[in-house]
């Protein structure tokens, strides 16, 4: 139940009493990950060391990118600063698909939205705006981008969409002129934009599931709309979300209907001061609304339950306040960024995850794996509701026998749950597999590892060659030890010949010494002197990844005819 107005101590140092044990419970549940992945089981406020514009936060492939005006600060999902990409004008939004490596960021004063590679960190695409100056906002659904843009001059602005993928993106405008770089969400087949600071606000609601867009109509007041602050999409784009100044509530609406529907934070928590920032969990079960002092010198996250509006938890910040549209999900994790008064710098705000319900996820290898070879691994997602988890992206680390790890990948599950990838071993040894799924807003995570030892390959060594020959006669041989497409170390074959003649003398020669090529073929050639059967022994030496093998290739040798 939510407490009463008056049983609430003053923003600047509640948290609600029973947030303790939630914490608790959180802790005694929350799944082991990679270290990656860890999340702590408290909430943290992190010094990011910048100040200045920005502050849009997002949260991909084990890493939190927060825009910060002339760069991009990345953390770990712990919070810890462990990189920053640099160089930049006007980083001040950010946005990026579910899955992929991918994430955009809009440059509001070099007019360009940039493409990031979550891995390297590398900048792997700029497309020029110089035409739709001042991108501001930015939303991301499957394969489009939507972005606001202008920079405050009388119908300089608006929304546009485009295809970031292409080779060259073609933006398309959506709507009409603006002033302000509006607003922008994304969910389903919805698009929502509503120009910030204007009164009296209105939002506009789109159907992107038509090219081009086709507009739903206006969400509107006939009393009108304060100025909007932050704007979001829930119930998979059914409902759109809004914080709008002086309202002292988040309000939803239906995105058909385009009419008001419940209220988040309506009366018992007028003193919370301002409605800032909001955000509906991934699956929509949840509202996440931030609010600030009026003086703008604390701040509060409070979650609620997205269809009776009560409140599930609540966490309070002295001293900072926090950026309109900053809140974001991972897994069970959600994140927003603070802002100090007056010197603008920047802090990660991280809750701590909660006891939603439980996934179970499982990972089987083969009986037998040898080195160099493909081996198909597979497991399965399950959720404890019984529903298909659908397609989602599970963490994939390796290590090798040296505890040194692998490239770092992600992989993707079947709609039903399932999943499987292949790896090749480069050694014999102990190999440890572990995949990881971060959870969602409603499930937690789970993770799941298995040790493979692997064992030597083992070539089918081949030599092919002529069954008959004469004294004389050159005679050409080829062979090899590989036929899985296999790329392998060096390594030697020795051949030798055995010669027995008519009239009963054996002779040995050792014949030749090869490197094979990297596919395992090689070849070799003789000029029988004698008649005879000559045998021809044919050994792969073995090495730290290759097992020894040998074979022998049999030739009758006639003397030529007079």
């Amino acid at each position: 139940m939510r407490p009463s107005t008056s049983a609430r101590a003053p923003l600047s140092r509640r948290l609600v009493a029973w947030a303790g044990t939630l914490l608790l419970t959180a802790a005694l549940l929350v799944t082991q990950a990679p270290v990656a992945a860890t999340a702590a089981t408290a909430a943290t406020v992190t010094d990011l060391g910048v100040a200045g514009k920005g502050g849009d936060v997002v949260a991909r492939s084990g890493k939190v990118f927060v825009a910060a005006g002339d760069q991009i600060v990345v953390t770990s999902i712990d919070g810890k600063v462990i990189n920053t990409i640099p160089g930049l004008s006007g980083a001040v939004a950010l946005a990026s698909p579910e899955t992929g490596r991918k994430v955009y960021a809009a440059l509001r004063d070099s007019h360009e939205v940039i493409e990031i590679d979550t891995t390297t960190l590398a900048i792997t695409k700029r497309i020029d705006l110089t035409a739709y100056p001042c991108p501001s906002s930015l939303a991301q659904s499957y394969d489009r981008l939507w972005i606001g843009f202008g920079c405050g001059e009388a119908g300089g602005g608006g929304v546009l969409g485009l295809i970031p993928a292409a080779a060259t993106p073609t933006p398309v405008r959506v709507g009409p002129a603006t002033t302000q770089a509006p607003l922008v969400a994304v969910a389903g087949s919805t698009l929502v934009a509503g120009e910030p600071g204007v009164s009296p606000a209105t939002v506009k609601v789109y159907d992107i599931s038509t090219t081009p867009a086709t507009s739903r109509g206006e969400i509107r007041d006939e009393n009108g709309l304060p100025a909007l602050r932050d704007l979001a999409l829930a119930e998979y784009g059914s409902a759109a979300l809004s914080a709008l100044d002086d309202t002292r509530q988040f309000d939803a609406w239906d995105t058909t209907a385009l009419t008001q529907g419940r209220a988040y934070d309506s009366s018992g928590f007028g003193e919370h001061g301002l409605p800032t920032a909001v955000a509906a969990s991934p699956n929509g079960a949840y509202v996440v609304g931030g609010w600030n002092s009026s003086a703008g010198d604390a701040a509060e996250l409070v979650v609620y339950d997205a269809t009776n509006a009560e409140v599930i938890y609540t966490a309070a910040h002295q001293g900072k306040a926090v950026v309109a549209g900053s809140i974001e999900f991972y897994g069970t994790l959600t994140f927003a960024v603070l802002k100090e008064p007056g010197t603008g710098r920047m802090h990660l705000w991280r809750l701590p995850p909660s006891p939603y319900h439980s996934s179970t996820l499982t990972l089987t290898a083969p009986s037998k794996v040898t080195a160099l070879k493909q081996s198909t691994l597979s497991g399965r997602l399950t959720l404890s509701s019984g529903l298909p988890p659908g397609v989602q992206t599970l963490e994939l680390y390796r290590w090798l026998p040296d505890g040194t790890s692998r490239p770092f990948q992600e992989i993707t599950t079947a709609a039903d749950g399932t999943y499987q990838f292949t790896d090749a071993p480069p050694s014999i040894g102990a190999f440890k597999y572990q995949v990881y799924w971060p959870g969602n807003s409603w499930f937690r995570g789970s993770g799941s590892s298995v040790t493979v030892t692997v064992a030597l390959y083992e070539p089918t060594l081949t030599v092919t060659g002529p069954a008959t020959g004469s004294v004389g006669e050159r005679l050409e041989f080829s062979g090899t030890f590989g036929a899985d497409g296999i790329t392998f170390p060096r390594t030697i074959v020795t051949v030798l010949r055995k010669v027995v003649s008519p009239d009963g003398t054996v002779t040995s020669k050792g014949l030749a010494k090869l490197a094979p090529a990297a596919d395992g073929s090689f070849s070799f050639s003789d000029t029988p002197t004698t008649a005879g059967e000559h045998t021809y022994t044919v050994n792969l030496l073995g090495n730290s990844t290759i097992e020894s093998a040998s074979t022998t290739h049999v030739v009758t040798v006639l003397q030529p005819h007079a």
